[in-house]
């Protein structure tokens, strides 16, 4: 297979996967529609649980820390470089 088919092949399977990721998308908000209804953070279903909870988590907001504090920002920062493939 040549790169002009493999290129062919990796978009048609990108578009596949993207629309199965909408399907799974569509069914998870029912599935959490269900359990908002119901007001139930555990549903158990035959040998299946479900568990939609709320989480929390701290963010900082970078941008302001860097104007704010520079000094700080850049003892804790760090870079990490990584390569992305892109295909148009």
């Amino acid at each position: 297979m040549d790169l002009t088919e493999k290129i062919k092949e990796f978009k048609d399977l990108k578009r596949m996967s993207d629309e199965l990721q909408q399907m799974v998308d569509e069914l998870a908000d029912e599935l959490k529609a269900h359990m908002i209804e119901t007001n139930q953070a555990i549903v158990i279903i035959g040998e299946y649980k479900l568990s939609y909870k709320e989480h929390t988590r701290t963010n900082i907001k970078m941008k302001s820390l860097k104007e704010e504090h520079e000094e700080i920002f850049a003892k804790y920062s760090y870079i990490t470089r990584y390569r992305k493939l892109l295909v148009n």
